[in-house]
């Protein structure tokens, strides 16, 4: 097996890996430090590729940096470093990688240096899976992907072999690391962990059992934008435009309340923010992807002030790692934050700390009007409820806890959450592609938003993140891979876009990966615009 035949058959659904993006940057002998123990002479290895690597770098790569490429192309047997780590991608323990994410730091980082590239690239495999795919299917490759700009490169490493499947894969967001590789002459092109593919047409059979499969790279889970569907693209996006309702309660161009002034960390940036909560007085608390800290932008404030962590990443008490989720306890005015790198649910109030749920791996937040904690877990594929100052027991299930799995009773990476007045709970269902409503004390959840697929028509969802419910009982979604907001109505079998849905950009009509949503008393929607850096304020139309 070589670089470009490593790929995985297995059509698995694993929660994607982005933790690493939080990882420090360091040197390529720090970084693989801790996976020492799972490869042979590694430190060995690491001097040959930092002695023969592509430095200096026209593209502004650090040495370092421009080693991680070289060795990950590097050959050495069943240890060579790119098997252990796309075996470790590939498996279903998503714990297992955490000793990974410095190198995946040091190596995505020096990714994005190179160039990106929209062009046809070549992978091949020594089996006949080509079976397998079929027309519309979404797959995704959860390893780092090689592939050649040359189709001859894939037909020398396939031969004559029978029986054996090549793979011809529009590419959108390829980096060419062709020129920083061990064997330079292999037009070598990555597509990284996780690039999710649509199956262009049923595979192309040869009577020598051989097979041809047409892939389409879906290009940053927005998964209309294609080489091949470019026109038909800008037809579909009119469309969906189009068939906004014209009951539309917000304008359309939004106001920047908080960031919008690149990514930073600076006090009047954000970055990636994720989670937010409004309070009564309008101000904003917002939790950030990549940060280390809770910040709060008073109403009409130019900038932010950190209310809690700021004192780098880690896990002591007095600092944050990756908070994904903020509320304020109405009753002590404390604030509850959903740590998902140290794995805890922490309170702070006035500078004091307590943890209140250890080793879970949060992501949402929500509390009912009894003062009942809701908090979902990412791994455990469930949402637990936690009576007020009675958190040293495990909680109670309310959603999901029936393993990873798209039936009713199970859930797949659940992130944000709501909880209605009855303490029904609703549950952004990641990687289902759907929102599920579960009443108080359901064995069961029912669909309400999404749940046909992948995609970006009216009935579909992807990758859903932020959930709220209005008093009449409808439902706003983050339909982050759409780059829209969408509003679900009772029994309705669609959805509709209530703001965004205009493509990818930064301008006011425009989302770019929409996470938490909130709303004011007044009704005015707000969005955390992740990509973008910024609180997106949509007014309400009275």
């Amino acid at each position: 097996m070589n670089r470009f035949s490593d790929i995985d058959c297995s059509f698995k659904r694993l929660t994607p890996v982005y933790g690493f993006r939080v990882a420090k940057l360091v040197s390529i002998e720090e970084a693989l430090q801790s996976v020492e123990s799972q490869i042979d002479e590694l430190p060995y290895f690491i001097k040959i590729a930092k002695r023969h690597c592509h430095y200096p770098s026209e593209h502004g790569l650090t040495h370092d940096e421009s080693a991680s490429i070289y060795i990950y192309t590097m050959e050495w047997g069943d240890q060579t470093l790119y098997r252990v780590l796309n075996q470790t991608l590939r498996n279903e323990n998503r714990h297992l990688l955490k000793v990974w994410f410095p190198y995946l730091k040091l190596f995505d980082t020096a990714l994005n240096k190179l160039p990106s590239v929209k062009e046809v690239v070549w992978r091949g495999i020594i089996a006949d899976i080509g079976k397998n795919f079929t027309k519309n299917q979404i797959i995704t490759w959860w390893s780092i992907n090689s592939c050649s700009s040359s189709v001859n490169i894939i037909k020398g490493f396939l031969g004559n072999e029978k029986n054996s499947t090549t793979f011809l894969i529009e590419a959108v967001k390829g980096k060419k690391v062709s020129g920083y590789t061990e064997y330079e002459s292999e037009d070598e092109i990555i597509l990284r962990m996780g690039t999710e593919f649509r199956v262009k047409s049923n595979a192309l059979d040869h009577p020598n059992g051989s097979y041809l499969v047409h892939l389409i790279e879906i290009d940053d889970e927005y998964n209309h934008t294609t080489l091949a569907s470019s026109i038909n693209q800008m037809h579909l996006t009119t469309n969906q435009i189009s068939s906004k309702s014209k009951f539309n309660k917000w304008k359309q161009n939004a106001i920047t309340v908080a960031g919008g002034n690149g990514q930073g960390r600076q006090l009047n940036q954000l970055n990636y923010p994720l989670g937010i909560f409004i309070d009564e007085k309008k101000n904003i608390f917002v939790a950030g992807n990549e940060s280390d800290d809770i910040v709060e932008w008073k109403y009409n404030a130019k900038e932010g002030q950190i209310i809690a962590g700021g004192n780098g990443y880690g896990n002591r008490m007095d600092q944050l790692n990756w908070p994904t989720n903020v509320i304020v306890d109405p009753q002590s005015h404390s604030i509850i934050i959903a740590e998902f790198w140290n794995s805890r649910v922490i309170q702070w109030l006035n500078q004091n700390q307590q943890i209140l749920i250890d080793n879970i791996d949060c992501y949402g937040l929500a509390m009912d009007k009894h003062g009942f904690l809701y908090v979902s877990d990412r791994y455990k594929d469930e949402v637990r409820r936690w009576k007020i100052d009675e958190y040293n027991n495990e909680g109670i299930v309310v959603a999901g806890g029936n393993g990873e799995g798209n039936q009713l009773n199970q859930l797949h990476s659940p992130g944000f959450i709501f909880v209605d007045e009855d303490q029904s709970v609703y549950v952004s269902d990641r990687s289902n592609y759907r929102v599920m409503k579960w009443r108080k004390d359901a064995k069961a959840g029912i669909v309400v938003a999404g749940g046909h697929g992948h995609g970006g028509d009216l009935n579909q969802l992807s990758y859903p993140q932020g959930v709220i419910v209005d008093d009449l009982g409808q439902i706003y979604v983050a339909d982050r891979g759409n780059r829209r907001v969408m509003r679900w109505c009772d029994e309705k079998e669609e959805g509709e876009v209530v703001v965004g849905g205009n493509g990818e950009g930064d301008q006011p009509n425009q989302l770019d990966g929409p996470e938490g949503l909130s709303f004011d008393d007044e009704g005015n929607l707000y969005v955390a615009d992740s990509n973008n850096h910024r609180i997106q304020k949509f007014e309400i139309i009275l």
